[in-house]
């Protein structure tokens, strides 16, 4: 599979990057296991149950562009896991629904061994249409390099953050199709290695061993292939796929709730 940080949105990675510095000039997260039971939950399938012959007929490449072409198809489903660049970390836990938008919590960390210093930071997504929220926790507000006094106005408030506002970038993550994208000149040389359980789901790993710094894919083995995971290699961390076409609905804040970003420039 491609380098966990070139399915990621390159502008998302860029725009942490660059939060973190200014944290770190004003002032890591471990990769996850391949082992069975491993966190990241399962397919929002009902008990899931291996099918031994769920793949019969299909290459390795088939069934991994099969399950890549049922990600970008999905109706809904919930994104989690973290990638790891350049020393920061950015930790996820998203729904996304199709024609809709997204919910969910998006975390950052990273430190500067020059420094010294930390930094962390929390904020809370929504996006509507074309539309992004972002509720900041204090760190997080103090990474845009904004006056700490500001704070207080937004306490507890989702910023209605502007089209030309970095933080509208970390709405990327919530598009499942664009996470698959990635994959799209790279579904060859695949191969089976081996099985797993990952939340009692059932998978099958596949991986690429003639594509240096490639991590590994896992693919629920049942007669709709789905991606469960992607593992990085290395220490860039993993993401996970799960709760596919469950029913959601995703709803804007309530107008009281919101502030308008572009006071602050956001």
């Amino acid at each position: 599979m491609p380098s966990l940080q070139r399915i990621v949105p390159a502008s998302l990675v860029a725009v942490a990057i660059a939060l973190s510095a200014a944290a770190c000039s004003a002032g890591t997260s471990s990769a996850g296991t391949s082992s069975a039971g491993a966190s990241g939950g399962s397919s929002g399938s009902g008990t899931p149950t291996a099918d031994a012959s769920a793949f019969s007929g299909m290459t390795a490449d088939q069934i991994v562009q099969k399950s890549v072409d049922d990600l970008k198809a999905a109706k809904s489903l919930t994104i989690s896991g973290n990638v790891v660049s350049s020393g920061t970390s950015i930790k996820i836990s998203l729904t996304d629904v199709a024609a809709q938008g997204c919910t969910g919590t998006i975390g950052l960390a990273s430190s500067s061994t020059a420094a010294g210093s930390t930094m962390s930071g929390t904020a809370d997504l929504v996006e509507v249409g074309d539309v992004v929220y972002m509720k900041l926790d204090q760190s997080f507000f103090k990474n845009l390099g904004l006056p700490s006094s500001l704070f207080t106005t937004i306490t507890g408030k989702f910023i209605k953050v502007t089209s030309k506002s970095e933080l509208a970038n970390f709405a990327q993550m919530c598009d499942a199709s664009t996470l698959a994208s990635g994959f799209d000149k790279e579904v060859t040389g695949f191969v089976k290695d081996g099985t797993a359980t990952i939340d009692g789901q059932p998978v099958a790993a596949f991986k690429q061993p003639t594509h240096a710094g490639s991590g590994i894919v896992y693919i629920s083995e049942s007669s709709t292939p789905e991606i469960v995971r992607l593992q990085g290699p290395a220490s860039e961390g993993q993401i996970n796929f799960t709760n596919y076409n469950a029913s959601t609905t995703i709803t804007a804040p309530a107008a009281s709730e919101v502030i308008d970003g572009s006071k602050f420039g956001l």
